[in-house]
């Protein structure tokens, strides 16, 4: 395997370079048409796959089959997909230019999700080559819209699950970051999102606030109005009806797992910038865990430019994401928001849009598979951590609940790969460590 990989090193990266370069981005749209092109071609000469490409109301879904040697049968999730690059000025680097520096690759999705995807399918080229054949029948499954919400995932999965994907056993998710000590880790299930914004308005254009002061609402005190019936900021609860039904606290293996994960405060604060964080590294992983979230990502609304405009501004927007995690049930937990601010919503002052609903998902800690997962990692990266839970969110719910069937992520990106932002990575020991993970993923299982 180390031999094969890195005599073979000049021609993968080859490979991402012209992967980074076809954009992707499912925002816009632009490169989606060149990015599947290119996995498509990938995927049937390198891994003599048998490609579908699926349409969808949105970005287009690859479903590539591989047939093994034994009956089962092993799904593989990514996503194509990339966000936007934002403020070109803010990079150091063309985004969408595969950039090797200081031991990382730059590009605007090396980290979330391409990088990844490449190395999975790279890890299997490498299997295949050295080997011969695959040890079991896999199913390649690649969205085009996770960073909007996988809108069409579970309905495209619905129309697959009694046909192309009716004899999948279980499936492996590949994405996210790390450990932020650098340790490679196995995550048992993530967090859900529930993601809406609330905008307020109270009338057809801004006004003089000495005119009408005390006569004309204020928008942005409409929406901290609304903040107040959700949130209690005092004593950082969430006030939406029934919002804690189906928290569930660990179990003792998930504990024991949880203290075993490394807890470095100063590291933490060096990475991420937050100086205020828990006295334990059990406290600290049980509230990115196995504890819900109640956030605002942004308001935007009136004047904050330098000096001072008085003006009543005739509307605001709120966005904000709740993170669930558990039995949690994100359909219930919309149902109670739309009630608890019905009186605002029926009055015209303000309108709920919501914009992503993914439950949560977890798997049982003693699944049957976790043990040849872990093997397959150590043998890789020496690495046999265990976290129950991904803090972060992908739909992994549609292998549960629609699949039946178990799922396991393993994330193979650095923990400071800035995905989402400017200057986004992948340590280049990552992205060797990846393709050496998928190629003894198939070993072990």
């Amino acid at each position: 395997m180390d031999e094969f990989i890195t005599s073979h090193t000049t021609k993968f990266v080859e490979l991402f370079k012209e992967l980074i370069s076809d954009k992707g981005i499912s925002a816009t749209g632009e490169g989606i048409n060149e990015t599947v092109n290119f996995l498509t071609g990938t995927l049937e000469k390198l891994l003599g796959a048998n490609v579908e490409v699926i349409e969808t109301a949105g970005s287009p879904t690859i479903l590539a089959d591989i047939k093994g040697n034994a009956s089962e049968t092993v799904l593989f999730y990514g996503h194509y997909d990339v966000m936007t690059p934002g403020n070109i000025e803010d990079w150091h680097t063309d985004p969408f230019v595969l950039t090797e520096k200081d031991n990382r690759f730059f590009g605007r999705g090396v980290g979330d999700n391409k990088g990844q995807l490449l190395a999975q399918i790279l890890g299997m080229y490498s299997y295949k080559k050295v080997n011969g054949n695959f040890p079991f029948n896999i199913k390649f499954l690649i969205e085009g819209e996770e960073e909007q919400g996988s809108k069409n995932l579970p309905i495209t999965v619905k129309k697959l699950a009694d046909n192309k994907l009716k004899d999948v056993d279980f499936a492996i998710v590949v994405d996210g970051s790390f450990n932020q000590s650098g340790q490679h880790v196995l995550r048992l299930g993530n967090r859900g999102a529930l993601g809406f914004e609330i905008t307020a308005t109270t009338g057809t254009q801004d006004n003089h606030s000495g005119n009408l002061g005390n006569i004309m609402q204020n928008p942005i005190l409409v929406l901290m109005g609304v903040v107040q019936k959700m949130y209690d900021l005092k004593n950082k609860k969430v006030l939406i009806p029934n919002y804690y039904r189906g928290v569930n606290k660990p179990d003792a293996k998930e504990i024991a797992w949880m203290k075993k994960l490394p807890f470095d405060k100063s590291s933490i604060t060096e990475q991420t910038g937050v100086k205020t964080l828990p006295a334990t590294g059990l406290e600290y992983y049980e509230k990115l865990m196995f504890q819900p979230t109640f956030n605002i990502a942004g308001i935007n609304s009136g004047y904050s430019e330098k000096g001072i405009k008085t003006i009543i501004p005739n509307q605001a927007i709120m966005k904000l994401d709740l993170r669930l995690v558990g039995d949690q049930d994100v359909y219930a937990i919309k149902k109670s928001i739309d009630e608890l601010l019905e009186t605002e919503i029926n009055s015209g002052l303000i309108k709920i849009n919501y914009l992503v609903t993914v439950p949560p998902c977890k798997t049982d800690s003693n699944n049957e598979h976790i043990a040849s997962i872990v093997k397959a990692i150590k043998a890789a990266t020496g690495s046999d951590l265990i976290e129950p839970v991904m803090p972060g969110t992908v739909p992994n719910y549609v292998w549960g609940d629609i699949l039946k069937v178990d799922s396991f992520t393993i994330p193979y990106a650095n923990f400071d790969q800035h995905n989402h932002a400017p200057n986004e990575n992948l340590t280049q020991s990552a992205f060797y460590s990846g393709i050496k993970t998928t190629y003894e993923l198939l070993n072990s299982i």
